[in-house]
């Protein structure tokens, strides 16, 4: 069997109800413009307490498959590490830290187009909660996994994978929106060739979810020399409430900066960098891309 193009890396833990969800996205026929042959996912349950089910295993689309880390960490960084320089078969590799994120529905075929356009790149797409406000708020004032199946069920996904712009709100980490530097991506893609230069996520992020792990991996990659960074205008992915470390609230900013101090020897600041755009304008997200405009003048 000819190799893939594009190997997707979703980490998850603890997410029977919002995995399902993300693996749907992450497949076909929710994914548009793009073949069978043309991707692979690989799911990473990384000693989850709460696994994927026997059933959701047993019904997982065509090219997905699901791995259990061999020795799992509460850390999600050696999982992605693993699954990328033991398991995926791609020449580009495509990394979702949390799995509880669902993928708009041409997240492939536009990851793929930037990366044929532009060589050695970081493709990377912008973040949004599903919900009135940013997770870390709404949990606070009742918002909740129960409230979050009724939003979702009622707003037509996935038939309507669009409806997902219309139920959320931007991540904090993409809160300037798309014509301004963001912190961190939960959908990036990279060149196997790019990831073995630049190594892959710093190891040293040991703590549970991984700390600001992500953002280390986002920074050093934007700020590299001579980087080709293309941030795409129309995808991106949705996180579902979940209990995150990070997105309830639950372990605050200065926890997590100070590990960054102690790994790296400095207080995290958000990364400067220069960027391309690609990508159609849907529709439903017109009104971000005014946000973005707004905050851009």
């Amino acid at each position: 069997m000819t190799a893939p193009r594009l190997s997707v890396i979703i980490c998850v833990y603890d997410m029977p109800r919002e995995a399902p969800r993300t693996i749907l996205s992450a497949s076909l026929p929710y994914q548009k413009h793009v073949l069978a042959d043309d991707f692979e996912v690989i799911v990473v349950e990384n000693g989850s307490k709460r696994p994927l089910s026997d059933e959701t295993r047993a019904a997982l689309p065509d090219r997905v498959r699901v791995v259990d880390m061999p020795q799992p960490n509460p850390s999600p960084v050696f999982a992605l590490n693993w699954a990328a320089r033991e398991v995926a078969a791609g020449e580009i590799f495509l990394f979702s830290i949390d799995g509880a994120r669902i993928f708009s529905d041409r997240l492939y075929a536009e990851s793929l187009a930037a990366h044929a356009l532009v060589q050695d790149a970081l493709v990377y797409t912008l973040g949004w909660h599903i919900g009135p406000k940013m997770q870390t708020i709404s949990t606070r004032e009742g918002y909740n996994e129960a409230v979050e199946d009724q939003l979702i069920a009622a707003s037509g996904w996935p038939q309507r994978p669009e409806a997902l712009f219309d139920i959320s709100v931007f991540a904090g980490s993409s809160l300037d929106g798309q014509f301004a530097p963001i912190r961190e991506s939960n959908a990036l893609s990279v060149p196997r060739s790019l990831f073995e230069r630049c190594g892959g996520f710093d190891e040293r992020f040991d703590s549970p979810g991984g700390g600001l792990a992500n953002l280390e991996f986002f920074a050093r990659y934007v700020t590299r020399p001579n980087a080709r960074n293309v941030c795409l205008l129309s995808e991106g992915s949705f996180h579902q409430t979940h209990g995150g470390v990070a997105t309830s609230g639950r372990v605050g900013w200065e926890t997590f900066e100070s590990e960054y101090r102690t790994i790296l020897g400095r207080p995290y600041q958000q990364p400067a960098y220069d960027r391309l755009y690609y990508g159609a304008v849907r529709p439903r997200a017109a009104r971000f891309l005014r946000h973005a405009i707004e905050r851009f003048v």
